[in-house]
């Protein structure tokens, strides 16, 4: 194709939990094509099992043979791309030496700092809470830096800054190097009320050798493509590469959330419930942490409803096998919507429910079935099928807590990899009893990625404005009030065994 056919084209990486996402669209329509590609992630030797990181040169070739196969799949000319934009997960960092040169790659799952976390909430000179937003300290940057310190020296006393996956990946890019303000205030390492790095909390933790990079709003142009790189995958040189939010609120943009009061629902490998305020709102539970949006003068209130497509892929395996999993949630999509609710026979409890963040502990969980003579015993659909109530009640409950926050949700829009299910989509609109939109086209994070380039480097729209074409695009889900009613009980059920089950040991 030409370049007259497809002016103002925009391509968007998305480094996630367990893939790298490389979509090709415009501002407002479908990706043109959409690359999902896996991530190597492996446990360095001499670090506790609970390490988890990936190697920056395998994961740039990564980077780069997706977007050629994604050139490909959308059957363009180079300069038919307009600008790149960069999203990643939240609380994934890269330490950087002096040269700018990745030593360490880790994932927002590395967990190997709890203990050095628990000496940062220790920490009575400083609360990384008030100032970021986030925590526990296990979660943020500042605590894998401590570890290194403690563990690996040879790593920390070559470390002179850090920063997002993101960033990391425009910074080898364009050779520029910036933090992206929503993502360092998701990693701790940006302060929430004003998004700049929050270079006090080095010293604090004895870290003082440590310097942040500069700051950006999402949709500041970093810099543009090394020409090396761009002849090395098929792009234009000197293309502008833009730095998006991080992949939950840049879902919120492909869900068209960006009013207060509305809740976007990302709900792929895990789900995050997000509530847009207009100011920074709290929680003093610490159960929800609070954010920016990327959206200007716009910030989130985050609950965590904890892992949801992963475990019910890893469910479907069990039930059928190592199979295509999409091909396996297709063909039971049917039968499990004609299961009706309370009829599965089968309670579910596989993790997810309200994560509380300042007090993370391992649960029980599992299924709970009825033993003995019955009317017929439960089937792999009655299993799957209560699998995805529980996923809908955990999504309720943090709902619920948002809407504590700051009374109903103006709207509640949802997106995300669980959403291919229709049975689901249903579910959820009649557990949370009321209408939800649906994102019907592609991917939430990497629409939200494509609006912020095109807002960016565009002649059009204004990223708001990109927002409203969003939410037009979403489809509508009215619950059923018969089944609204019956969920109603089944989620107090729910519930109250749930907390049962959180005085059990395994």
């Amino acid at each position: 194709m030409t370049s007259a056919l497809h002016p103002s084209l925009y391509l968007a990486i998305d480094f996630g939990i367990s893939h790298l996402n490389v979509a090709i669209g415009d501002a407002t329509g479908r990706p043109l094509s959409s690359i999902r590609s896996q991530i190597e992630f492996f446990r360095p030797e001499g670090a506790p099992d609970t390490a988890l990181e990936f190697d920056p040169e395998i994961t740039l070739r990564l980077v780069y043979s997706t977007i050629r196969a994604a050139i490909t799949a959308a059957d363009i000319t180079p300069g038919d791309i307009s600008g790149i934009g960069v999203t990643s997960q939240p609380q994934g960092i890269v330490l950087l030496n002096l040269e700018g040169r990745p030593i360490y790659a880790g994932p927002s799952h590395d967990r190997r700092a709890v203990a050095e976390g628990i000496d940062i909430d220790a920490n009575a000179l400083i609360d990384v809470w008030e100032l970021t937003g986030h925590g526990p300290g296990s979660r943020t940057g500042w605590s894998r830096l401590k570890w290194f310190a403690t563990h690996k020296p040879d790593i920390y006393d070559r470390t002179r800054t850090l920063c997002s996956i993101a960033d990391w990946i425009t910074l080898e890019l364009t050779g520029e190097l910036l933090m992206e303000e929503t993502l360092a205030v998701d990693a701790g390492l940006g302060l929430v009320i004003s998004g700049d790095p929050a270079n006090a909390l080095a010293p604090a933790f004895n870290l003082g050798d440590i310097q942040l990079p500069a700051t950006c709003h999402p949709g500041t142009v970093v810099g543009n493509l090394k020409s090396k790189i761009a002849n090395s995958i098929g792009l234009r040189p000197n293309t502008p590469i833009v730095a998006c939010g991080p992949n939950v609120q840049s879902g919120l943009i492909g869900l068209g959330v960006h009013l207060p009061g509305a809740v976007g629902i990302v709900s792929g490998s895990g789900t995050t419930c997000q509530l847009v305020t207009e100011r920074p709102v709290f929680d003093d539970t610490r159960a929800m942490s609070t954010g920016r949006h990327v959206v200007r003068n716009r910030w989130v209130v985050d609950s965590d409803s904890g892992e949801t497509g992963s475990i019910y892929h890893w469910l479907l395996s069990l039930l059928y096998g190592s199979l295509d999993m999409q091909d396996i949630m297709d063909g039971i999509d049917e039968p499990l919507g004609n299961i009706k609710p309370g009829k599965s026979k089968v309670v579910a409890f596989l993790g997810p429910s309200l994560v509380h963040t300042a007090n993370e502990i391992q649960r029980t969980g599992g299924f709970l079935f009825p033993v003995g003579a019955t009317d017929g015993q439960p089937d792999r659909f009655n299993i799957a099928r209560s699998a995805l109530d529980s996923f809908a009640f955990a999504i309720r409950h943090s709902v619920d807590r948002l809407s504590s926050m700051n009374g109903p949700a103006l709207s509640i829009s949802v997106g995300g990899g669980m959403t291919k299910t229709r049975t689901f989509r249903t579910i959820l609109a009649n557990v949370l009893d009321r209408e939800i939109g649906i994102a019907e086209s592609g991917d939430a994070t990497l629409l939200g990625a494509l609006s912020q380039v095109a807002a960016s480097v565009g002649r059009g729209p204004s990223l708001a404005e990109l927002a409203l074409t969003r939410a037009a695009e979403l489809t509508k889900y009215e619950p059923a009030p018969a089944q609204s009613a019956i969920y109603e009980n089944l989620y107090s059920e729910w519930r109250h065994k749930e907390r049962m089950l959180r005085n059990l040991d395994i």
